[in-house]
């Protein structure tokens, strides 16, 4: 047979949940809700502020790769190198991965790059005394 609940301890029971609940600051529980909340504010505006800040940071980086970019290919055109549209394809997938926002990618077409520019004239530009010769030379034209 089951158990019927006395109804007439259930009001004793609800005064005893009310005596625990007078027992508790509410005023101290009121203070640390509104310490967490405040927390919880700061942290989304220092976050917010943080991802602007990467945003303004991602889209400097990435007008100065353009840049850096042009001034490369510019360069090969004026010597003539034959790796230029090498460099020109990299570049190409670069700038789709960067706009595709994939890292991965980014980073392996920036080591080909690297790569390619290793074997290049520009490998000569460390040695100082080879471009004080080539600068020397009378029969050459310097355009910057």
């Amino acid at each position: 047979m089951s158990k019927v609940p006395n109804i007439t301890s259930l009001g004793k029971t609800a005064f005893v949940v009310g005596k625990a609940a007078q027992a508790v600051d509410l005023g101290q529980v009121l203070s640390q809700m509104v310490d967490t909340a405040d927390h919880w504010v700061k942290v989304i505006q220092e976050e917010s502020t943080r991802r602007e800040e990467i945003r303004a940071w991602e889209a400097t980086e990435r007008e100065r790769i353009v840049a850096q970019r042009d001034v490369l290919l510019r360069g090969l055109e004026l010597t003539h190198d034959e790796r230029r549209e090498n460099f020109r394809r990299l570049f190409d997938n670069l700038d789709v991965a960067m706009r595709k926002d994939d890292a991965t990618t980014a980073a392996s077409l920036l080591d080909s790059i690297t790569e390619l520019a290793k074997s290049s004239p520009f490998k000569d530009l460390g040695n100082v005394e080879f471009v004080v010769n080539e600068l020397k030379q009378p029969d050459r034209t310097w355009r910057m």
